[in-house]
C-alpha cells in the first residue's frame, strides 16, 4: 500500500469505527480473490474497503436504503449517482467508490451514517 493510500485507508477506518457497533474483520473477496477490511453492524454488512492498486469501497444497496439515499439532499450527487448506477453481484446490488483523498473521505462518511442508521433502526 502507498503512503498516501495507508492515512487515507486510516482515517476511512477511524471514521467507520467511530459508528457504534461497528465490527470489522478481515473477509475475502470471492469475486477479486482479495483480502478485504469488512464492516458490520448487528451482523449485516455496512462496506467493505479494497486496498488493491487503487483504494475503493463497496457498499450493499437494497432498495430501502437506495430509496433514502435518493432522498438525502446532505449526499454528495456523484455518490448518489453511484448508488443509483449500483450493480448487482450474487444477488446484491453494490456501489463502488474509489477514494483518493481525505476529502473523498469526508464525501463518503455521510453515506455510510445513512446506511449505519438504516442497519440499526
Amino acid at each position: 500500500m502507498k503512503p498516501k493510500q495507508k492515512k487515507v485507508f486510516s482515517e476511512l477506518r477511524t471514521a467507520i469505527l467511530a459508528l457504534p457497533e461497528t465490527q470489522e474483520s478481515i473477509e475475502i473477496d470471492e469475486l477479486s480473490g482479495d483480502w478485504c477490511p469488512a464492516y458490520q453492524v448487528r451482523g449485516t454488512d455496512l462496506v467493505w474497503v479494497h486496498l488493491a492498486d487503487r483504494l475503493w469501497v463497496s457498499v450493499p444497496v437494497e432498495p430501502d436504503f437506495e430509496k433514502k439515499v435518493s432522498q438525502d439532499e446532505n449526499l454528495d450527487s456523484e455518490i448518489v449517482e453511484r448508488v443509483k448506477d449500483a450493480e448487482e453481484t450474487g444477488g446484491v446490488k453494490w456501489a463502488k467508490l474509489e477514494i483518493k483523498s481525505g476529502s473523498e473521505v469526508e464525501q463518503i462518511v455521510p453515506l455510510l451514517k445513512l446506511r449505519h442508521s438504516v442497519l440499526t433502526a
